[in-house]
């Protein structure tokens, strides 16, 4: 396997996983947080804020820059 094909299946078990846990978070049934309510907590201070936007400067540098 080339290198493009196993980095594509881990972005894919990346995003899987994250769909799983969204829709389990959003069954009331369990303490799992879905994707808005961690983000608000890493958001809440200054730094959590700067930490996602540093992440959203390196995805767009290194994907969308091309």
């Amino acid at each position: 396997m080339t290198s493009e094909v196993i980095t594509a299946v881990g972005f894919g078990v990346i995003i899987a996983t994250l769909v799983l846990l969204e829709v389990l978070g959003r069954r009331r049934t369990n303490k799992i947080p879905t994707t808005g309510e961690w983000l608000g907590y890493i958001m809440r201070p200054r730094a959590g804020r700067a930490l996602i936007l540093l992440g959203w400067l390196w995805l767009g540098w290194h994907y969308f820059a091309r």
